[in-house]
Order: structure tokens, then sequence, then C-alpha cells
């Protein structure tokens, strides 16, 4: 197959470090053959940047015109627009990689159109997976949501994200990480990930006092970097937990399954199932504590992570404090949690399985062509 990845620059340069659960698929589908290319949306130079967007997208199809792919794809709003455009004219057939709540995304950014953003991005989670050929959900409630506003099965399949289990393994070690981050000797409660205001770090932040109460040789590790860093190391003052609280920054991909395995517990403060960073977890054998709640595209499926392996608690400081000294003072249960986890995604969600599901139903699309 001949694929183009429509995308987009990212707004803050911040996120080309990080890489997401389609840029694994797609590197695998190139390692089985297929031929994968990457279409760039080139924003206008307009003092609106939504101005400066839809300019772009409605020139790319002249940009586009040389490149003849089989079908061509796209996991963002804006690059979905310019997907629909670009089938519209050269009869291409469209996959919608639906991998995030966009508008909740979406609300937690600033700007004076920020509603009008809003308001366009929930119309367009509606309108664009009717559209398109094909829709690949990451999870079950989105999956769920499509089939609500009328997308027919028959256009609807499930990839879930995953993990590289040769990679993030429990037998990886560690090496000098212990002395460089100043943990030896303490029990280390670990998130990975972006540190923005959608993530709603404070949580895990104001369960620390919670826990440093009975627990009080324990070390809470944040890597990663983001736009709530300056105000979640401000928020750690407030609570005076800065001893016992890392930022490290990000780190570079090869270095986190050895940072993960310097942890005893890992926490990830959204009812995610598709977060990279939880199947990285499981695949060291972490016991993860996890929060329940969730909105119509995001949730903690028992159907995706059993109760076995992984903790779910209530969505507040309390209910994350909770969890974490039940860990911290059941060894068996945490260990037998991680152990049970680590088998969970060797099984089902190593990315050398999951790349299989995924060209599957790209097939699918191009036989009812």
């Amino acid at each position: 197959m001949k694929i183009c990845r429509i995308s987009r620059p990212p707004v803050d340069p911040m996120f080309n470090k990080f890489s997401d659960g389609r840029d694994h698929l797609l590197r695998r589908m190139k390692l089985m053959g297929h031929e994968v290319q990457d279409f760039i949306i080139k924003p206008f130079r307009l003092p609106s940047p939504y101005l400066a967007y839809a300019s772009g997208i409605l020139f790319s199809p002249i940009r586009f015109r040389k490149i003849k792919p089989d079908l061509i794809l796209a996991d963002d709003i804006e690059p979905a627009v310019a997907s629909l455009l670009l089938r519209w004219v050269f009869n291409i057939p469209f996959v919608f990689n639906f991998v995030d709540d966009y508008s909740l995304i979406a609300s937690y950014s600033e700007g004076t159109l920020k509603n009008i953003r809003i308001y366009g991005l929930k119309c367009l989670e509606k309108i664009i997976p009717k559209l398109a050929d094909m829709v690949i959900a990451v999870n079950l409630e989105i999956n769920r949501f499509c089939s609500n506003i009328g997308v027919p099965e028959l256009k609807l399949s499930i990839v879930p994200n995953g993990v590289d289990t040769a990679l993030f393994r429990p037998d990886t070690k560690s090496g000098e990480m212990e002395a460089d981050f100043g943990l030896h000797g303490y029990q280390v409660i670990l998130f990975v990930g972006k540190l923005n205001r959608y993530y709603k770090l404070e949580t895990i932040l104001e369960a620390v006092p919670l826990v440093l109460e009975c627990c009080p040789n324990t070390k809470f590790l944040f890597v990663g970097d983001g736009d709530n860093v300056n105000r979640l190391k401000d928020l750690s003052y407030q609570l005076k937990i800065e001893q016992s609280v890392i930022f490290a920054g990000f780190r570079p991909p090869e270095e986190i399954p050895r940072i993960i395995n310097l942890s005893d517990i890992c926490v990830f403060p959204l009812p995610a199932s598709s977060a990279l960073a939880i199947f990285e977890y499981m695949a060291c054998a972490r016991p993860v504590v996890l929060p329940t709640g969730g909105t119509e595209k995001m949730g903690i499926s028992e159907e995706m992570l059993p109760e076995n392996c992984v903790l779910r608690v209530e969505h507040s400081p309390e209910g994350f404090a909770q969890g974490i000294k039940f860990l911290l003072r059941n060894e068996d249960i945490a260990k037998e949690m991680g152990r049970k986890a680590r088998e969970l995604t060797v099984r089902s969600y190593d990315w050398n399985i999951l790349v299989w599901r995924y060209e599957k139903a790209l097939r699918q699309v191009l036989e009812r062509e």
C-alpha cells in the first residue's frame, strides 16, 4: 500500500518531542514493505492562526497533486478537514485515526476565540467520522461515540495504543539513574508524560502530603515537559512538599524504560486507556494507579484494562493517596498486579501485534473501493 499521512505543524514545538501511537504503527508498516509518506499542511503567515491554517488547508490540493497514494490518513482535526478536501478533489479513500477527545483538550487552551474553537471542534468530531471511509478508534469509548452519531459498524475499527514489550521490560537495569535523581533508599512514585494543564497533575501533587503522612520515605518523580511546569513547581512549594517532589524535565525516549524501572508505583492522572505511558508502565511490570470517570470519548474500560492489572481510584487527591498507600503497604499485591499487567501487554498490546490489526483495517478500505 501507498499511504500518505496528513499532519500539521504543532502549535507548540514542545510537542515535537513526543511520539504518538500512530507513529509506532506506521514505522512498522514501513518495515512490512508499505510505502508511507508524510504531507504537512503549511499554514500561511497571517495574523490569525485560524485563518493561517484555513488558508493552508484550502491550498493543500495544489501541493498534493503530484502525490499518488492509495489512501490518506489523519489523526487530528485540521489534517482531517484537509484530508476530506483531498478526498473530494482526488477521489482517494480517507481513514480517520480518532485518537483524542479533541474538544476537551481545546478547553484547556487559551485565546480570544477559545469558545468558538471548542464549538467548532465538537461539530467536526461528529461530522468527520461520518464522511471518512474508515474510522480507526483508539479506545472503546470513541468507537461507541462514533456508533452513537451514526457511523456504520462496517466503517469502524478499534486499534488501541500499545508498547514495545522488548524495549519496555521489568529486567531493564536503571544503572546510575537512582543516584542521579537522589532516589536511593526511597520508595518512588512516577509519572511520565506531558506536564500540561489538560493532565490535571495538580491532583497528584495534592495527594503527596497525604501519602507522606504515613509513608515519609517516598519521593514523587515527574518526567516530562509542558506549559504547566512552573505552576506545578509553585504548587509544590505552596504545599511544602518540594523536598519530596522531583521535576526531571524531558528525558530522551531511550531512558524511559530505565526510569520506569526505578519506580515502585506509577500513576496517570486521567482516565485515558489510550495513554502510551500506561502501557509502558504495565510492560515494565509496575502497578499503576488510575482514576475512575471519563468522558464520552475517554475512559478506563474493564475490557481494555482489567481490574487485576491496574488499580482504579476516585479522581481526587484523597483517592490517589489512598491507592498509593494501599500498594506501598501491600507489596505482594503490587507485584502480582505488575506481573499480570506485563502478561497483558505481551499478549495483547505489543506494537508488533497491533500493526497487523491496523493493516487489516486499512486493507478493508481498499477492498471496498
